[in-house]
């Protein structure tokens, strides 16, 4: 018999909700499983904490119903040189499913300075490379990326949000590390892998960060006033590249555009063209976006095309410092020591399940243990 690991003991609680999500252990017609749902486990902002990273390896390992993992970025505490990383795909490489590993900005070093922070190649090598062959993925060398489910019909792309040009003037980088860039490469990369997507997949989209302008969706896993909307840093003013390419192909449209930075960046980066045409595909199935950065659970909704959400997660670190902007408490010794999130898709009702692990009761005694989102 298997080991239950610690962070299961702790959260016996969310096990009987987290398998009615999955449907996991149901039989019809006599066939065990035949409504399982690609589940993936969710963690963000571990900020350089090996005792959680460590818990949720341990969780997906153990639980049958879960499929794969996924790290949403800031897998350092401050900097891409405060040390080599190695505790990182250690700690990682347990896993017997795949764990997905998005870069954040403190990754790149959340700097400008040479010294601690990051190229686009080093990046790689430090938090991709190491696990690449366990998650079952190519990367060409390229810290943005495609893993499919095919047994669900279902896509995770990562996309990788700092992707500025590495050039420097002495010790400091011309653009800084922590802005939100997308090469040409990458958007190329991605209309094309999108026009590539099989038919009949639903494809979901995990980065650090939301680049859109965006609303905040009142519900019940959304801590922040829907009045107000989290700042957004794009290089395009009020214009968002990904937005766009994902609208043409849900609609199986063309898209010609040129993106011109801000004058801020006019003379660092180049202008962005966009020629796709989805049309010779048909109309594409998105179900949503991920990301971490503001360790707190938000809902939003994207100004300039409604349909498309995207779902925030709080920090998985138990360090009180580090989830300044969380109305989770933590204990360490408790379930509030973990906070990690279980993901459901259900393609044939559109519905989206969120089921949170570990801290799930907010300071304002509000309960948080699970929500369903149509998309």
């Amino acid at each position: 018999m298997a080991k239950i690991p610690r962070i299961a003991k702790r959260n016996t609680d969310t096990e009987h909700i987290m398998h009615a999500a999955a449907r996991y252990g149901y039989h019809y017609a006599g066939v065990k499983n035949s409504h399982k749902l690609f589940s993936l486990l969710i963690g963000a902002d571990f900020h350089h904490d090996k005792k959680r990273l460590k818990s949720s390896v341990e969780f997906l390992n153990y639980y049958e119903c879960l499929d794969a993992a996924v790290n949403l970025g800031d897998t350092m505490s401050e900097n891409f040189a405060e040390d080599d990383g190695k505790w990182y795909s250690k700690i990682v490489s347990k896993s017997k499913k795949p764990y997905l590993t998005v870069i954040g900005n403190h990754d790149m070093g959340n700097s400008d300075l040479v010294s601690i922070s990051a190229t686009r190649e080093s990046a790689y090598k430090k938090f991709i490379r190491p696990t690449e062959n366990r998650m079952g993925i190519e990367t060409n060398g390229k810290s943005y990326y495609l893993k499919s489910f095919d047994r669900y019909k279902t896509a995770l792309i990562v996309l990788n949000d700092y992707d500025s040009p590495d050039e420097a003037d002495g010790d400091k980088y011309l653009v800084h590390r922590s802005t939100r860039v997308m090469s040409k490469e990458q958007v190329d990369w991605l209309c094309g892998t999108l026009y590539n997507i099989p038919e009949g997949y639903a494809v979901i989209i995990a980065s650090h960060t939301v680049g859109f302008i965006s609303e905040a969706v009142e519900s019940e896993f959304t801590q922040t006033d829907p009045e107000e909307s989290p700042p957004v840093t794009t290089v395009y003013g009020g214009e968002s590249v990904l937005a766009d390419i994902v609208n043409a192909w849900i609609n199986g449209e063309r898209l010609e555009k040129t993106y011109t930075p801000t004058q801020k960046y006019s003379e660092l980066l180049p202008k962005i063209s966009v020629s796709v045409d989805f049309s010779g595909r048909g109309k594409g199935d998105f179900v949503c976006y991920l990301a971490g950065h503001t360790h707190e659970d938000l809902i939003l909704r994207c100004q300039k095309y409604p349909n498309q959400h995207a779902i925030l997660f709080p920090s998985s670190s138990a360090d009180t410092w580090q989830n300044y902007c969380s109305d989770l408490p933590r204990a360490e010794g408790t379930k509030a020591e973990d906070c990690l999130t279980v993901l459901s898709l259900d393609t044939k009702k559109r519905e989206i399940r969120l089921i949170r692990i570990g801290s799930d009761f907010t300071m304002e005694l509000k309960k948080r243990s699970h929500f369903v989102i149509n998309y």
